[in-house]
């Protein structure tokens, strides 16, 4: 299975885009969270389509496409409530799509803080 990689540009800009409503990265489900830094574009993870990378120091992944969001980015979980406003969002400005896909070459640990380097 490919798995779901986001970015904290991606996620603010969702912030954003539905500021009365609580949204953090568990809306989404992704399996790494990249912290980008200040000044990064929204969707930057649409310019890793076709790229391989590696998140800390033996993975490898390879991006395949993004992903199509559905109706479970506004359902209620613990500390968020329910809301169509974030797939609404996504929806208008950006196809219903929101992170990478990638497809895991060379498994191992990933750890909070590893970076990810783009080849």
């Amino acid at each position: 299975m490919p798995i779901s990689v986001l970015t904290t540009a991606t996620l603010d800009w969702v912030r954003r885009a539905v500021p009365d409503v609580p949204v953090d990265e568990r809306r989404f489900r992704p399996n790494l969270l990249v912290r980008t830094p200040p000044g990064t574009p929204p969707f930057v993870e649409d310019e890793w389509i076709g790229r391989e990378a590696r998140p800390g120091t033996t993975v490898r992944i390879d991006f395949q496409r993004s992903s199509e969001r559905c109706a479970m980015t506004g359902q209620a979980q613990q500390g968020l409530p329910r809301t169509p406003a974030v797939l609404k969002a996504i929806a208008a400005a950006h196809d219903n799509r929101l992170d990478a896909l990638a497809t895991v070459l060379t498994p191992g640990t990933v750890r909070v803080g590893d970076p990810l380097v783009l080849g």
